[in-house]
């Protein structure tokens, strides 16, 4: 697939919100108060439900929740407790050694089903009125710098769909291009690519930036701004079952550009 960018800037993806599952997305996201702790710190963060980056919308469920902090080949759980008045679940990390961390989430795949009366939050089986059924599974990665970076930046962590930076988004400054390898249960993915940085817009589901991965699964953005940075990608499969008819996996990058 030849691959195309296309800069966004100020407006709306209109047509492409219109007729995708983008239009519709929450998508999940880590926020952590700080990009670039000091080694030795602890780190409050919180998950986010949003359709503008970064401003929760929605509480996700808690028992549908996993957080993890990755740091080589050690992998801890983090508890988190829910923020009704934020519409946040929160919790705190310590990042006790200097380098790169991970922090990693999964929201479990959640059943919704459009019908002729509206959408519920169900499985199609013993509906009336179906139109359309999905699972909607979701995966967040935050790149964390402790001090400073080092090589735990290109991680494979092993989510069912994953976005994977090709050189450290540490080093990059405004105008560089930044490569990621977008994979599907350990395969190249090809598929479009969505990215924004914190501020850019108040609108819902606006992105600065939009291009589609080539056939090794790469995908280029140029970097047009500094600031916090996500990468967006969605994986739709027609997965027929008495539940759901589809199966959309959903993934961001979270990082930082100084």
């Amino acid at each position: 697939m030849k691959q195309r960018c296309i800069k966004i800037f100020g407006i709306m993806l209109t047509f492409a919100l219109i007729f995708s599952p983008l239009a519709m997305a929450h998508e999940f996201i880590i926020k952590p108060v700080s990009m670039a702790p000091e080694a030795g710190e602890k780190l409050p963060f919180s998950v986010i439900s949003a359709h503008v980056f970064m401003v929760s919308e929605e509480m996700e469920p808690l028992d549908q929740v996993e957080v993890n902090l990755i740091r080589g080949e050690t992998k801890k759980n983090v508890n988190l407790v829910e923020n009704p008045t934020l519409m946040t679940l929160d919790g705190i990390v310590n990042l006790k050694d200097q380098g790169t961390y991970i922090l990693c989430g999964h929201r479990k795949g959640m059943l919704w089903t459009q019908t002729t009366q509206g959408w519920k939050q169900a499985g199609k089986k013993g509906l009336s009125g179906v139109i359309s059924s999905g699972k909607y599974e979701k995966f967040c990665k935050v790149l964390v710098n402790a001090g400073e970076s080092d090589e735990g930046y290109g991680q494979v962590i092993g989510h069912d769909l994953e976005i994977i930076p090709m050189e450290n988004p540490a080093d990059m400054k405004v105008g560089d291009e930044a490569r990621f390898k977008i994979m599907f249960k350990g395969a190249p993915l090809s598929t479009k690519v969505y990215a924004t940085y914190d501020g850019f817009s108040r609108h819902p589901n606006t992105y600065a930036y939009f291009t589609e991965t080539d056939e090794n699964g790469v995908g280029v953005v140029t970097i047009h701004h500094e600031g916090r940075w996500m990468v967006r990608v969605e994986n739709k499969m027609e997965t027929k079952t008495e539940d759901y008819d589809t199966h959309a996996f959903r993934a961001v990058l979270v990082f930082d550009i100084q």
